[in-house]
């Protein structure tokens, strides 16, 4: 459930920052910028298994993330940087969704509802 949150959400601000290339809506560039920071998030916060750590590298993802975004603002325009990053997170969403499992990879694990 916590992976689909996360490729919804890469997907989804993936497709308004690419958007708002060719839309002249700040609300597209903001709302893409929230769903992908929502998505870092996301990700981040699975590198951890205790809560309180979790927490705290979701909130370093973010940051981590946002001070890129800010470096790369100084050198090129908003609505180009929007459309580069979220192309980067929509090509990143198709190849996670794509990919195969490794061979010898179970698709369930032991304990869940499926087996």
């Amino acid at each position: 459930m916590v992976r689909v949150v996360a490729l919804g959400a890469a997907l989804v601000g993936g497709v308004g920052l690419v958007a708002h290339l060719f839309v002249d809506a700040g609300v597209l560039w903001w709302t893409g910028l929230a769903l992908l920071g929502v998505a870092v998030a996301v990700v981040g916060a699975g590198l951890a298994r205790v809560p309180w750590l979790a927490a705290i590298t979701a909130a370093g993802a973010v940051v981590l993330a946002w001070a890129v975004l800010e470096t790369a603002r100084n050198a090129v325009p908003d609505p180009q940087l929007g459309a580069v990053v979220g192309g980067i997170a929509t090509l990143v969403v198709a190849v996670t969704v794509l990919r195969r499992p490794p061979a010898g990879h179970p698709t369930t694990r032991p304990g869940n509802h499926r087996s």
